[in-house]
């Protein structure tokens, strides 16, 4: 719920107990609140003269993503750049050098303050040899967590509680988490790798190898019966934990929030304008205070420009970020790359006005019918069991963080920047690839954008 004041009454706690709810998480900066009531308190409290809207929780469901594990063969059988151990750099990411990020690297350090990105999503494995150090701040903000790996990190890709909705189908904070077997999530690492994988490490390398990642673990784990899947056990994401976790990486100081993550909404949709106003304020309050949002536009191939908008990359300051695939990859001085004017809108990826930029996000490659490994986006991953692994995958989720390490890298030159002065300079210096609807201002440019 949204109060009408943007800092949050004095007596909204007592506000909301009158009229029958429980507060979950409160949010002084902001003037928001997520809470927990029935249907007849919903009606009672927008009724109240403080109050400018109510509405449910907004919930994100875990990426659609493509993703195939890389096998042993594809590994033994890789060459080595830029260092001997980073062995799949050469046959597999064409990625990195589509934007430039080699050029950059021959100049790093860039600057000499150091590229901090936050990441959230579903945690990170900083125990990846390609993140071992990487990582500066591990941070769980969900209603359920659990820390986990070598160092007990809080910001873990491991869920070992959750909410059971079967047990407690108007859950609240009161009801706890129900423990359960542990399950490991990928996504997250995968973005992460994408930003800050270092040289040396393991078999992959981040647009920006020097950069620092704060692991901000905002999903959920929960599960439910339903009447024709039978149970569900997943994880997603709720308003609350990540209006949270921007909130915290604001103040922890990340020139950049990078979210692979949203969900579509009506904008005619009552029910649906608390979380999109909740989400205006909290996107608008950290780009007051400093922080450049940046969130995929999303995977259902859908036109934006009508009444259906995308949360959270469609708010005015979150700068809204579309997946390209190419038609044609080719071998050059030894390196998989995509050959020139290759670029295409990938199939999933969602367009319109909004879009701001574009980069890789990986597709199945020229042929529809069948999907090609190398034409996915490869970095690390966390396997099922918990293991080192790297994967090959594709999404507007895979895009996004390669915008995010070249936002840090022009964040990290340019320290005194607003972000609303990154963003035009990112799209300044994008390379024009085709329709603004599709593209933004065009394919992110590592090199052009941190000279």
């Amino acid at each position: 719920m949204v109060f009408k004041s943007e800092l949050l009454p004095a007596d909204a706690a007592v506000r909301i107990a009158n009229s029958g709810g429980k507060v979950n998480r409160s949010f002084q900066q902001i003037g928001v609140v997520t809470v927990s009531g029935d249907a007849t308190f919903a009606k009672r409290i927008a009724k109240d003269t403080k109050v400018l809207s109510v509405g449910s929780e907004h919930f994100f469901k875990r990426p659609d993503t493509v993703s195939i594990p890389m096998s042993d063969a594809d590994i033994a059988a890789a060459e080595a750049a830029p260092t001997a151990a980073d062995g799949l750099y050469k046959a597999y990411q064409w990625d990195m050098r589509r934007i430039g990020a080699p050029t950059v690297w021959a100049r790093l350090p860039v600057a000499a303050t150091q590229p901090r990105v936050a990441v959230l999503d579903v945690g990170v494995m900083d125990s990846h040899p390609d993140l071992v150090g990487q990582v500066d701040n591990s941070v769980a903000t969900g209603y359920c967590s659990t820390a986990g790996g070598p160092n007990h990190t809080a910001g873990y890709p491991v869920y070992a509680s959750l909410i059971d909705l079967d047990a407690h189908p108007d859950w609240s904070l009161a009801d706890g988490c129900t423990a359960v077997a542990p399950s490991y999530e990928s996504h997250g690492t995968h973005v992460a790798g994408t930003i800050a994988a270092k040289f040396g490490g393991g078999l992959m390398v981040g647009v920006a190898p020097d950069a620092k990642i704060g692991a901000y673990k905002v999903f959920d784990r929960y599960r439910y019966t339903d009447p024709v899947d039978g149970l569900v056990d997943t994880v997603g994401a709720f308003d609350g934990p990540v209006f949270n976790a921007i909130i915290l990486a604001t103040q922890a100081g990340y020139p950049v929030i990078s979210m692979s993550l949203g969900s579509h909404v009506l904008r005619n949709d009552k029910g649906s304008n608390a979380s999109w106003l909740a989400w205006d304020r909290v996107a608008k309050w950290a780009n007051r205070n400093g922080a450049l949002l940046i969130a995929s536009s999303g995977n259902s191939a859908y036109d934006l420009n009508g009444k259906l908008a995308h949360v959270p990359s469609d708010l005015s300051t979150v700068m809204s970020t579309s997946a390209t695939g190419t038609n044609h990859l080719q071998v050059v001085s030894g390196a998989v790359s995509a050959a020139s004017g290759s670029d295409v809108l990938a199939s999933y990826s969602n367009y319109g006005s909004s879009v701001d930029i574009a980069a890789p996000g990986g597709d199945c490659g020229p042929d529809p019918t069948t999907c090609i490994g190398q034409y996915l986006i490869a970095n690390d991953g966390i396997s099922a069991t918990g293991g080192v692994t790297y994967l090959l995958m594709a999404g507007t989720s895979m895009a996004t963080p390669h915008v995010s390490a070249v936002a840090a890298y022009v964040r990290s030159i340019h320290p005194t920047w607003t972000p609303g002065t990154v963003r035009s300079w990112l799209k300044d210096h994008a390379q024009a690839i085709g329709s603004r609807q599709y593209f933004g201002a065009g394919m992110v440019d590592a090199d052009a954008a941190s000279n």
